[in-house]
This record gives C-alpha cells, sequence and structure tokens, in this order.
C-alpha cells in the first residue's frame, strides 16, 4: 500500500474500537488517530481528533523530508501553536499503528510529574514523542506519511502543543473504588 498522500482528504473507512469511536477517514489516518487514543485512552486522556488543517500542515513538512531526505524537525516559525513528532523508517516495512507505536514506547521510561521532570533515564528527550501522544490540554492532531525512494517519513502535528517546562502530566484517571 502506498501511503505517500495527504490524509486529511480520503475520506473512505470508519475505525472504532470498544470505547473510541471516529468519523470516517482514510485508512491510514483512522489507523494513525486510533494508535495515539488508545495511548491516551490508557492514561486518562480526552481521545484527540483529527484536524485537516493539521494535517496539510504535517504533510507539507513530510513532503519536504521526503524530498531532500533531510533529518530534522522543522523549524518553530513553521509550527507555530503545533507540537510536532517525527518518525523515518524504511520505505514499505512499518505499518502507521506500528509507527506510532515506536513513539509510544517510550512510556518504559514515562514517570509521572512536571515536565521536564517525567522519565526515568533523567532526559526529557526519552519520552518526549510518548508525552506529545498523551498530553493532557493537546486536543488534535493531523499527520501526513510520505516516501523517499528509501525511506518513510511520518509527521504528526498537534494541538494545543504538549511538552510545556512547567506543566504537570500523569494519569488523570482517578482508581475507580
Amino acid at each position: 500500500m502506498k501511503v505517500d498522500r495527504v490524509l486529511a482528504c480520503a475520506l473512505l473507512l470508519c475505525c472504532s474500537s470498544a470505547s473510541i469511536s471516529y468519523p470516517r477517514y482514510s485508512p491510514v489516518a483512522g489507523q494513525l488517530l486510533h494508535a495515539h487514543n488508545m495511548e491516551r485512552h490508557a492514561m486518562g486522556a480526552a481521545p484527540l481528533v483529527w484536524d485537516a488543517r493539521l494535517a496539510v500542515a504535517a504533510d507539507a513538512y513530510a513532503a519536504q523530508l521526503a524530498r531532500t531526505e533531510r533529518w530534522g524537525h522543522s523549524a518553530p516559525h513553521q509550527r507555530v501553536n503545533q507540537g510536532e513528532n517525527l518518525w523515518m523508517g524504511t520505505r514499505g516495512a512499518f505499518s502507521p499503528t506500528r509507527m506510532v507505536g515506536d513513539w509510544a514506547s517510550e512510556r518504559r521510561y514515562f514517570r509521572p510529574g512536571v515536565f521536564p521532570n517525567v522519565t526515568r533515564s533523567g532526559r526529557w528527550s526519552d519520552v518526549g514523542h510518548y508525552t506529545q501522544i498523551v498530553w493532557p490540554s493537546t486536543r488534535a492532531v493531523g499527520c501526513s506519511v510520505r516516501s523517499s525512494p528509501h525511506w518513510d517519513y511520518l509527521v504528526c502535528r498537534y494541538s494545543v502543543p504538549g511538552n510545556v517546562h512547567g506543566q504537570r502530566v500523569g494519569p488523570i484517571r482517578v482508581a475507580s473504588r
């Protein structure tokens, strides 16, 4: 399956789980949103909604990464009021769920607290993708996957951005009795 496209456009598939349901999206967009929301659900955070504006912004940057094969975050002025997660892997070797799963695997280093003191390793960068996914005040996400001849690039943009110094991140759920 070729995923070289703007994910905000094709409205084809309805994805759902036991407690999270989504409007119609492209299969890839639905998988990306579902993977994000499963992590948020486990943390007790409200589910994200898909934002076409964020997806278009993510697509522009994903296209640039694929075209140049240069790796790194976009300049802050290119993502004002947007958080950003980046992923890169061998072209065609990883599903959208696995791409987000790589970010989510950072949860093994996570400990609840006030950002940036939210990691067992002492380096917030070890959990930065994960904390952006589960950030309590983030409400929307838009992503795009673009490919170069050798690599797939996933860019996700978030509103409200996370990883804000001095703000708490951690389980939101109150334990049931």
